[in-house]
């Protein structure tokens, strides 16, 4: 059935093109759109609502992953339902997902043989006329309209800017070029007229792939998680890395074009101590849930000199903020394991330093762990450097690789 859903998918695209105006696009499209509610099993209402769009004849859908996270996560507690403004209503079920790119496919048998969408796998040009729908605030079915803007450049994961208003609720909703083709799957809002798509050829994409009928939901996505990290860190772990200075120090810089990179500098006059920080990250991440993100990469330096203080009260310092863990990743010990730890001094080019390395492991998905490593250099009375690195959602080995090698990256540059 899979075959022939996704050759009638394209059917549409052979009748002749025609520029729809906002009007006919919502008058046209209207019926193939619904709104997808996660409803909860014992209390009996919406746990989360988010949008979908019909591909086929036969009732299947796309809508994002994170809509129907819960859904995914715990099937027997929450269930799915298609909705329509006309008080139609229907239970969906899970075929499939594409968690690195946020899409799920699904089902609703009561909504075979209605208007469906055509999927493009065309991108338009810059500035063209692009059309959302969705549900946002549980408010009825809305369109908006805004321009393409092209893929966004610093992006891990492939993402469309578009100038629009997508507002919550209208995630997994179809944006529509200005002939009435699927380009784009509603994902993510910055504001202020900043909107974010997955782009239709990942929709195609989960449509065509030979499905591993032998493998239980979780399981595939696990493969999609080790396969996504293998495609990002591996280049990169094969790449010389980017170095820059900071201070008295050469350190791992803006490694890829999706790596961004800030820097700030304390300016209080009555600061104990000089502090300048280089912050580096990934600009997206896999959404697994609410609790929990994986598939980034970040990592920051700090350079601190003493300036009103001795050497103990200094190291003092130091020494509470290398205690201080790097922020939160998220999870809770049903999904990850506790973190193991190992610490050592080493000496390279030309800097001694203290070296941290903690590892966990994701219970639901085997061969995947976090990577925090912290260092601290400690050849100055009055002067470190720590550096922290987070790799979330990778494999160990490959892990701890690139963990060496942003250590052999960090050098003491000579006078």
């Amino acid at each position: 059935m899979r075959v022939l859903c996704c050759l009638l998918l394209f059917l549409p695209l052979l009748a002749p093109a025609q520029d729809w105006s906002t009007e006919a696009v919502f008058a046209r499209h209207q019926d193939a759109v619904v709104q997808v509610r996660i409803i909860d099993a014992k209390g009996g209402a919406k746990r989360s609502i988010g949008s979908g769009f019909l591909i086929s004849d036969d009732g299947q859908l796309i809508s994002n992953f994170h809509v129907v996270s819960d859904f995914v996560n715990h099937p027997g507690e929450f269930r799915a339902e298609w909705h329509t403004d006309d008080g139609s209503n229907g239970e969906l079920e899970l075929l499939d997902v594409d968690v690195v790119h946020d899409l799920a496919l699904l089902r609703g048998e009561a909504l075979a043989n209605r208007k469906f969408l055509a999927v493009e796998s065309n991108l338009p040009k810059m500035g063209e006329r692009i059309f959302s729908l969705g549900v946002p605030y549980d408010l009825g079915l809305t369109i908006v309209e805004g321009n393409y803007n092209g893929l966004l450049e610093k992006s891990l994961y492939e993402r469309i800017h578009l100038t629009a208003s997508i507002n919550p609720g209208m995630s997994g909703g179809p944006a529509i070029d200005r002939f009435g083709n699927v380009i784009g799957v509603n994902v993510a809002s910055a504001g202020d007229q900043v909107s974010f798509l997955v782009p239709s050829s990942y929709v195609i994409g989960l449509l065509t792939r030979e499905p591993n009928e032998d493998a239980d939901l979780f399981a595939r996505i696990g493969e999609q998680l080790i396969a996504n990290q293998r495609r990002y860190l591996g280049d990169l772990t094969q790449a010389p890395f980017v170095s820059t200075r900071l201070g008295a120090f050469e350190v791992p810089g803006a490694l890829a074009r999706y790596v961004n990179c800030w820097s700030q500098t304390d300016q209080d006059d009555d600061r104990l101590v000089d502090h300048t920080e280089l912050s580096c990250q990934s600009e997206d991440d896999v959404y697994l849930s609410d609790e929990l993100t994986t598939g980034a990469l970040r990592f920051e330096h700090e350079l601190m000199q003493a300036r009103d203080i001795g050497s103990r009260r200094f190291w003092a310092m130091m020494e509470r903020h290398f205690a201080m863990f790097y922020g939160s990743l998220g999870g809770s010990k049903e999904t990850m394991t506790e973190f193991y730890c190992q610490s050592d001094f080493v000496a390279a080019n030309g800097l001694k330093s203290k070296l941290i390395l903690c590892v966990r492991g994701y219970r639901d998905f085997t061969g995947l762990y976090d990577v925090v490593q912290r260092l601290v250099s400690v050849d100055s009375d009055t002067q470190a450097l720590q550096s922290t690195l987070v790799l979330t959602g990778v494999d160990r080995e490959l892990g701890l690789d690139f963990a060496r090698r942003f250590v052999a990256a960090i050098a003491k540059v000579q006078p």
